[in-house]
């Protein structure tokens, strides 16, 4: 059964997609972009520029900061998330190496912190996907990065089916596991090892090593990754060093959550 939805709340949404995809956009290209009448786009633009979701410098509409409220919000909302971010601050600084932590929303990834070592010199995977100065907010399909394999292969089967149905298996690089049988082959091996690894599956020349992050009920909140360069991860600091670290410090970092919600409910 089809779940009914709001129509103009689904258009004023993809006004705001569009204007971010276009990096800012004219009355006149969102018309030509759009399947709305002029009227009608320029009353979805006027309500978001009333409300601050939208700036306008000459002709052309970008998004407002008043995002930047909710974003923010929302990803510090849940204790667990702050938590996550010292986390990734702690081992980054500790390897020297690009950590990530990535949560689900819409059946993707999408980034929530990153510490992106100083003394790295491999371009952050951002680069390639945005001109945005910061990377938080980036989506990710699951299936070609270690947190998305490892937040995958902690989900009950079909919902992975879910996933996979809703998104696909789109090749980002010639590593890209495309089919479906070899990605939930790999999946029971991330079960068994504990770790999730991307061998130049999302850019070439990067690999990440990513580890589920669960919470106290066994619910599964998120995943860091370790990402870097293929020439520093190498033999047995890409399969083993690298593994054993990510996981010590996610232990940790399970723990210190169920700690927080003992205390909250104490």
């Amino acid at each position: 059964m089809t779940r009914q939805t709001a129509k103009t709340t689904k258009r004023s949404l993809g006004v705001i997609d569009t204007i971010q995809t276009q990096g800012g956009a004219t009355l006149e290209e969102l018309t030509d972009e759009l399947e709305m009448s002029r009227s009608t786009v320029h009353l979805h633009l006027r309500t978001l520029l009333d409300e601050g979701y939208l700036t306008k410098e000459g002709a052309v509409y970008h998004i407002g900061l008043r995002f930047l409220n909710h974003g923010e919000y929302a990803r510090s909302r849940k204790t667990a998330y702050t938590l996550a971010k010292q986390t990734v601050t702690e081992l980054s600084n500790e390897i020297d190496e690009e950590v990530e932590f990535v949560v689900e929303n819409d059946n993707r990834g999408i980034l929530v912190y990153e510490s992106f070592h100083p003394d790295s010199h491999f371009p952050s995977k951002e680069r390639h996907i945005s001109t945005a100065p910061s990377s938080a907010g980036i989506y990710y399909y699951l299936h070609c990065v270690a947190t998305g394999k490892a937040i995958l292969a902690a989900l009950p089967d079909d919902r992975v089916e879910a996933i996979l149905d809703d998104w696909g298996l789109p090749r980002q690089t010639t590593q890209t596991i495309t089919d479906r049988n070899a990605l939930l082959e790999e999946l029971e091996q991330v079960r068994e090892r504990g770790v999730a690894f991307a061998d130049e599956e999302y850019v070439d020349g990067l690999r990440e090593v990513g580890r589920c992050v669960r919470g106290p009920d066994g619910r599964v909140l998120g995943a860091v990754a370790i990402i870097g360069p293929k020439y520093r991860f190498t033999d047995d600091r890409y399969t083993t060093e690298l593994p054993a670290i990510l996981a010590e410090y996610v232990d940790d970092l399970e723990a210190t959550i169920e700690d927080s919600y003992l205390e909250e409910f104490r």
